[in-house]
Formats: C-alpha cells, sequence, structure tokens
C-alpha cells in the first residue's frame, strides 16, 4: 500500500467523520495505519493533510509512563485504589504520613513544585477536615489533621513571601499554575489550638510513635510561629526567639513509622491540567530534610539577628558580602526573607527613606557637604538598594545581575562627575569628586563580585584563570589607588577620623584582594606553562582534522575573540581604564620569560603582602562594635583561608626536592613563549599525522628537544610533584596543592 493512498483514505475517512451528525460513529484505523507505515522509508512522514507544525509542536508524546506527566501505570491504578479517608489510623500510620509530609514540604523548599511535594498527599487536598475531640477516628482527627493544617498554614506564610517577588520563578521557586489552597479556612490561632490538642491527645498515649509525634508538633509550633512573626513589621524579635527555640528541639525520632497505601498520589498532577507538564521526582531524605529546616533556621537567625544590630551602611555591606559567599548558600524563602527585612515599599528597614539611605552612605565614606548631594535621587537609591539585594540572589543570578548593572552604576557616575564639578568652586584639581567617588567604589565592588563569582559557578576553564586573575588584578590595583585618593581628601580634615578609618579598612581589603589575585594569576600562569592547565583542543586525538582545529583555536584571532568575550561586560565601561590584548599578550609574553621557579616565588612573596594587608584591616576594625567585627570577619573569611591555604603549599613546594632539582636543572627554560612552543608541537604532530617529512633539520631538532622537555615536565608534574587545584569550601579562590611523592 502506498503512502499517498493512505493519505486519501484519511482524507475520505475525515470527510465523513465531518459529515455525520453528533451521534458519530467513531472508526478504528489502527490497521490501515500501521499497513501505512510499513511502506514508509526512513524519514518520511505520515499525517493528515491538516496537521500542521503547531500541531505537532502542541501534541502529547505517549511513551514510558515514567516519563509521562499523570501516565498511571498498572502499578499506580493499585495504588490509587487503596486510598480510603475513612481509614482508621493508628499512631504508626500517623506517624508515617507525618514524616512524608515533612519530607514534603522540605523538599518543596529545595525549589521543587507543589504538585510534586505538597499536593501528593490526598489528606492534604481534603478541604473539609474537621478535628473535634468526639470523633471515631481519633489519631486522624486529632494528631494528623492538626499537623496537616499546620503544615498548610507554614505553606502560606512562605507562599506569600514569594509573592513579594524578590526571588525568581523556574530559578529559585516553581510557582506554575497552580491556585494555592493551604487550609485557608484555618487561622494562625486555629491551627496553634489545634496543635495543643494534638500534643495534649499524645501525652496520653503510651507509645514510641506518639513521642515522636510529640517532636514533630513541637517543630511545627515553633516554625509556624517564626513565620507568622517574620511576616509582621515588627515582629522580628519574637521570630528570632522561636527560630532559636526550634533549634534547640532534640530530634527524637528513631523510625520511619507504618507505611499506609493510597496516601500519596504521586502523579497528581494529572488532575491540574492548567499546570504545565511537570514530573513526579525522588523526595528529599528525612535526614536530609532535618537539615535542610535546620539550616534555614540557623541561616535567618544569623543573617537576620546582624541586620538587627547594623548601625552603619558599612555593617551592612559586610553582611550582604558574607550571605553572598555563604557556603551552603540559603535557601530561596530564606534570600527573599533577608531582601524584605532589608528593603520594603521604599523603606530600608522599614523605618529610613531609600534616598536618605543613599545620602548616608556617601557620606559615611566620601565625607561629603550637604551640597554634593543634591544629585542623589530615586533612581540613585533605588540602583543603591538593588546593589544590596544582588547578594541574596542565586549564584547565577549574582553574576548576571553584578555585570548586567555595571552599565546603570558608570552611567550614574559620569552624572555625578558632572554635578560635582558645579558644586565644587576651588581649584579643579583639588576637586574631590564627593559622590561620583563614592559611585566609582561601589561599581568597582560590583565589578570585583561579578567576575569572582564566575569562578565558584565553574564559568571559566582552567586555563581561563590566568586570563581572569591577571584582569582582576589590574583592577584591584585600580581600586586601591582611588580608594588613596579618597583618603588623601579625607585625611585632611581632622574631624573625619571614623570616615578615613573606613577607607583605610576598605583599603586594606581591596590591597589584599589585589595581591591574592596576583598571586593566582602567578601561579596559574605557571601551572600552564607545567601542561598542568590544558586548553580542550590540546587533548587532540591525533588525527588531521583534530589537530586542524586545535590550531585555529589556539590561533591568535581566536584568542582574541575569547579575551573580549570573557571580559565584555568590563571593556564597555568608561573607567576602569581597559586594557588591549595586545597590552595583555605583551605581559603574558613578560611572564613567559620568567622561569617557573621564579613565578612560583613571586607568587609566595604577595601571599606574604595580601596576610600583612589582611592584619593592617583587622588593626583598623579595633574600634568597631563586636557585631560590625564580626561581620567584617565573615565577609574576609574566604580571602584568609585562600591566603593560608596557598602560602602552605606554595611552602612545601619550593621546599620540595623534586622541584629544587627541576628548577637547577632549568627543567622551565624553553627559549621560547609558552604559546609558540604548543602551536610548534602541534604543528609538528599534524606533519606526523600528514606524513610529511620535516625538512628544516633545525627546527626539527628544536620540536624534538621541546617534546622531550614536555614530556619530562608532564611526568614531573604528574608522578612526583602531583599539581592539583580545588576551590574548596570557599569557591571564589582556587586552593593549590602540591604533593611531593618522593
Amino acid at each position: 500500500m502506498e503512502a499517498g493512498h493512505l493519505n486519501n483514505s484519511l482524507e475520505q475517512l475525515s470527510l465523513e467523520s465531518i459529515a455525520t451528525s453528533s451521534d458519530d460513529v467513531w472508526q478504528d484505523i489502527t490497521e490501515l495505519v500501521d499497513r501505512g507505515t510499513e511502506e514508509l522509508s526512513s524519514g518520511q512522514l505520515l499525517k493528515h493533510p491538516h496537521f500542521t507544525l503547531f500541531d505537532a509542536m502542541t501534541s502529547i508524546e505517549v511513551m514510558d509512563p515514567r516519563l509521562d506527566m499523570g501516565m498511571l501505570s498498572q502499578e499506580d491504578e493499585e495504588e490509587i485504589a487503596q486510598w480510603d479517608i475513612q481509614r482508621k489510623l493508628n499512631l504508626q500510620e500517623a506517624l508515617w504520613i507525618s514524616l512524608q509530609m515533612f519530607r514534603c514540604e522540605m523538599t518543596w523548599h529545595m525549589s521543587a513544585s507543589l504538585l510534586q511535594t505538597i499536593y501528593t498527599c490526598n489528606y492534604f487536598t481534603q478541604y473539609s477536615t474537621e478535628s473535634t475531640a468526639e470523633t471515631d477516628n481519633p489519631v486522624r482527627d486529632l494528631v494528623l489533621y492538626p499537623i496537616l493544617i499546620g503544615t498548610g498554614l507554614c505553606c502560606r506564610f512562605v507562599w506569600n513571601e514569594y509573592g513579594r517577588e524578590n526571588v525568581f520563578r523556574e530559578e529559585d521557586v516553581h510557582f506554575g499554575a497552580v491556585s494555592p489552597q493551604f487550609f485557608d479556612e484555618y487561622s494562625q490561632s486555629d491551627a496553634l489550638r489545634l496543635l495543643d490538642t494534638a500534643k495534649t491527645y499524645l501525652e496520653q498515649q503510651r507509645e514510641d510513635a506518639a513521642e515522636q509525634l510529640l517532636v514533630l508538633v513541637e517543630i511545627r509550633r515553633h516554625w509556624l510561629q517564626a513565620l507568622a512573626w517574620l511576616s509582621s513589621d515588627d515582629g522580628s524579635e519574637r521570630a528570632l526567639e522561636e527560630l532559636e527555640a526550634l533549634q534547640q528541639v532534640e530530634w527524637r525520632i528513631s523510625e520511619e513509622g507504618q507505611a499506609v497505601r493510597g496516601v500519596f498520589d504521586r502523579k497528581c498532577m494529572r488532575r491540574y491540567p492548567s499546570a504545565a507538564p511537570i514530573k513526579p521526582i525522588e523526595l528529599a531524605s528525612l535526614t536530609s530534610s532535618r537539615q535542610t529546616l535546620l539550616q534555614m533556621a540557623r541561616d535567618l537567625h544569623e543573617i537576620l539577628g546582624s541586620l538587627q544590630q547594623a548601625r552603619s551602611v558599612e555593617h551592612l555591606m559586610y553582611i550582604f558580602q558574607a550571605v553572598a559567599i555563604r557556603s551552603p548558600q540559603p535557601q530561596p524563602f530564606v534570600r527573599s526573607v533577608v531582601m524584605s527585612a532589608f528593603e520594603c515599599d521604599g523603606r530600608v528597614r522599614s523605618s529610613e527613606p531609600l534616598e536618605s539611605f543613599a545620602r548616608r552612605a556617601i557620606l559615611e565614606v566620601a565625607a561629603a557637604p550637604a551640597k554634593a548631594l543634591s544629585g542623589v535621587d530615586g533612581e540613585m537609591a533605588r540602583v543603591l538598594a538593588d546593589w544590596f539585594r544582588t547578594h541574596c540572589q542565586n549564584g547565577p543570578r549574582q553574576r548576571r545581575i553584578a555585570l548586567k548593572y555595571l552599565g546603570m552604576w558608570d552611567a550614574m557616575q559620569a552624572v555625578a562627575e558632572q554635578n560635582d564639578m558645579n558644586a565644587y568652586s576651588g581649584d579643579p584639581s583639588q576637586n574631590p569628586f564627593w559622590t561620583s567617588s563614592w559611585i566609582y567604589h561601589m561599581k568597582l565592588l560590583l565589578l570585583e563580585q561579578g567576575m569572582l563569582a564566575g569562578v565558584r559557578l565553574a564559568v571559566y576553564l582552567d586555563y581561563e584563570l590566568p586570563l581572569l586573575f591577571g584582569y582582576l588584578s589590574q583592577v584591584l590595583e585600580a581600586h586601591v589607588a582611588h580608594i588613596d585618593r579618597m583618603l588623601s581628601f579625607v585625611a585632611r580634615r581632622s574631624d573625619q577620623q571614623p570616615r578615613a578609618l573606613q577607607l583605610l579598612r576598605w583599603r586594606a581589603s581591596v590591597l589584599a584582594q589585589k595581591e591574592l589575585c596576583l598571586a593566582e594569576w602567578l601561579i596559574a600562569h605557571a601551572c600552564e606553562r607545567l601542561s598542568v592547565f590544558i586548553a580542550p583542543w590540546h587533548k587532540h586525538s591525533g588525527s588531521v582534522s583534530a589537530l586542524e582545529a586545535a590550531l585555529r583555536l589556539d590561533s591568535e584571532p581566536a584568542r582574541r575573540a575569547r579575551y573580549a568575550l570573557r571580559l565584555r561586560a568590563a571593556c564597555m565601561l568608561g573607567s576602569p581604564s581597559f586594557m588591549s590584548f595586545e597590552g595583555w599578550a605583551a605581559t603574558v609574553a613578560q611572564l613567559d620569560e620568567c622561569r617557573i621557579a621564579g613565578l612560583f616565588e613571586h607568587a609566595s612573596g604577595a601571599l606574604l603582602r595580601a596576610r600583612k594587608a589582611l592584619d593592617d584591616g583587622r588593626c583598623h576594625s579595633s574600634c568597631l562594635s563586636d557585631p560590625e567585627l564580626a561581620a567584617w570577619e565573615a565577609a574576609h573569611k574566604p580571602i584568609y583561608h585562600a591566603v593560608l591555604a596557598n602560602s602552605v603549599s606554595l611552602s612545601k613546594l619550593l621546599q620540595s626536592p623534586v622541584f629544587a632539582a627541576a628548577a637547577t636543572a632549568e627543567l622551565d627554560v624553553t627559549g621560547d613563549t609558552a604559546q609558540r612552543t604548543r602551536q610548534a608541537l602541534l604543528n609538528a604532530d599534524l606533519n606526523a599525522a600528514r606524513g610529511t617529512p620535516a625538512t628544516n633539520k633545525k627546527r626539527l631538532k628544536k620540536t624534538k628537544r621541546e617534546r622531550q622537555w614536555r614530556d619530562d615536565v608532564s611526568k614531573l608534574v604528574s608522578e612526583k610533584l602531583q599539581i592539583s587545584w580545588t576551590t574548596g569550601k570557599h569557591p571564589d579562590w582556587p586552593i593549590y596543592t602540591f604533593i611531593d611523592t618522593l
């Protein structure tokens, strides 16, 4: 049977169907389609004449039941048939259901959907629940329902917080198209009363399951009250008390109870056709769920407690910098609460208008007179608030927003410079540029944050680390010079000693990062020369096509394009000055002329200077209060860790007999740049693969010597020194390890 004849048959069937009345009689065309598909060859499509691309894109593909939303297997249907809301539960069964719901709730906090977690519980989706003292199903009505109602109200408070849109759909929270129902007919006081009823009932029981359910009731009560207080304008103190009490609850749950079939419908999404297609997931384990709740309680308690104690903008900046690098990263709900606590409805911490906060931020650093702040408007204040809020986003969005907002800060700086010139009537060369200097300082902090976030997110490959840290060391050097200029104006006034100390703290912080970046740059460049960092195209298979591709990707135009791509956000800024590719290539060529041992020695010296700068910053922080000092230390902990860890590693390397012998033998001197050496080796491999004989004996001898040198170095690195790197606990800064196996 030909496909054309089959199409005619389908057209005829379609016309007959249209012509019939409302009492249509459907015809089975399975055999017809099966015969037609046997005649089709690969690449041909069997379709109705009116079947369009739109129909294809909106159709549902039915395949493996495990992959299709809501498609029930026989096992699923058997499970659903077991559901009975009138089933009389015992305490072991109530314990199992409660623990499963706890896992669902915590999995939801980990960015899952309601349809994958909370709504899978059939008890939860029954809205006509009643809990009275007289019942023929006391465990269900007096224990399980109060716990579920308390869970629902907790979810309601969390959902309301998400409604502030501090965090982003799909990236942080899966909202979906479902209108959530969380036992809305019950108030907070109703839920607390029901939890008290459950507690009274459980205290009268003598089973182990009752003791474990009491733990869940106590946890639910503290968590519910903490969320309720967090949602109020002046309940932060009470919320902190409840969060602390929650952390003190002893986890006395040793078993998971007795499973009840039919209670959880993992494919409940079939009942919500308006929702986007979503598939069942595995819930977080009970241990992981408990850790998630405790971590959220700790994060909220620590961060909100710090926000309450903050008195200066500097203190707030340290707090948010510490939040950005917190590991593990706080859950979306925690980050949303922190953003709401900092700024909501145009006010900072519920009291100070945004414009007033922006003026105070400039005054703290730049000591500007009142007339210089006339240019501070709502737009500048909004951008400043977003500077803080950026630190509370998820890792990838932190980087995207930071690099995106650089253009806004750059434009504000240009406008502020003009306003500063108009406000200053003295010698133009002595103009402090109060507001624009502060904006430039904030812009550089944002640029540094965005670039370093790429290391944390593994955006950069190993061989790109020299480029990143080389550029950052230039930016940080400009930042140090800028702070020195600000200091020169503030230090002239004896009444500005606190502001001078704050600038000294910022200078120490930036200087420490600059020296650490320099050390990371030198180590990374040395590792590239030692073949520890190898570009993907250098790991060729030996074929002619692979070698030709490797040469193209290692050419100057390709390297120029990668340079522009990685630094595209910085090259558009008016300041600081952007180093051209030619300038970067000249700098790298200078490093190529240095011995590898010398690079490691210079890196060790830079780490010593970084540690001294951090110690100086610690000394300048002696006048801070205990909370401010704690925030400063939390923000600088990753830098301390990277400086100390890399200092120890470099000390071991420089004292290694293996490395000393290699350095003495001048193993790392090639007489050529690392780039040209790689290209020479690739060319030699390409000629060998093509079967092209070498005509230049001098070049052949040099290539052979370079290949032998590379083999010796690779053997030294992989077998004896075992050089490697990791981001470890503080992923913004690589930590290198050098293991001497002898």
